[in-house]
């Protein structure tokens, strides 16, 4: 859990769970065939698990709290160890409450490299959001179980972010 700068000043930073206190979390480049090893240590005052999203991996390793894994309960640690079969621009997630976690700022992008890289000018990463902020303080409304929100596929932001900014 940490705050950052979301709305612009004078307004407050933000409360958000970023992994490592980022928002989004840290770009992770690794090369196609790697392993990726990173540890899970649940600072949050529930359950998490981090779902590695569109990579063909052991559902051991999968992350999805209830079906591939159990949640990481508060104050518990997950190590996740596979490898990237497949190049490509992914991202990761919570998958626990992902609903609340994910809107919260849990998420990252995960870049797989090839060995020959394409020719290109330049790459660029972005990652785009819509935060439900309130509008005098600048913080994440917490209603995440509204029926409203949950019946319409989710919330609807009312302050859009590009790589956190």
């Amino acid at each position: 859990m940490s705050a950052v700068q979301l709305a612009p000043p004078p307004y407050p930073k933000t409360e958000i769970w970023g992994y490592d206190g980022m928002m989004p979390g840290p770009e992770l480049r690794i090369a196609q065939g790697a392993r990726v090893q990173r540890k899970l240590l649940n600072a949050l005052p529930q359950a998490s698990s981090v779902h590695w999203h569109g990579i063909r991996i052991d559902n051991a390793m999968d992350g999805v709290a209830g079906l591939t894994q159990a949640a990481v309960e508060p104050g518990e640690s997950f190590d996740y160890d596979f490898v990237v079969p497949d190049a490509g621009t992914y991202w990761y997630h919570a998958h626990a409450r992902s609903f609340e976690q994910v809107a919260r700022g849990l998420y990252g992008a995960l870049i797989v490299e090839e060995a020959e890289a394409p020719e290109v000018d330049r790459e660029e990463v972005l990652i785009l959001d819509d935060w439900l902020l309130d509008p005098e303080t600048a913080q994440i409304n917490p209603d995440f179980t509204s029926a409203h929100s949950r019946s319409h596929a989710g919330r609807m932001g009312n302050f859009v972010a590009t790589n956190g900014q």
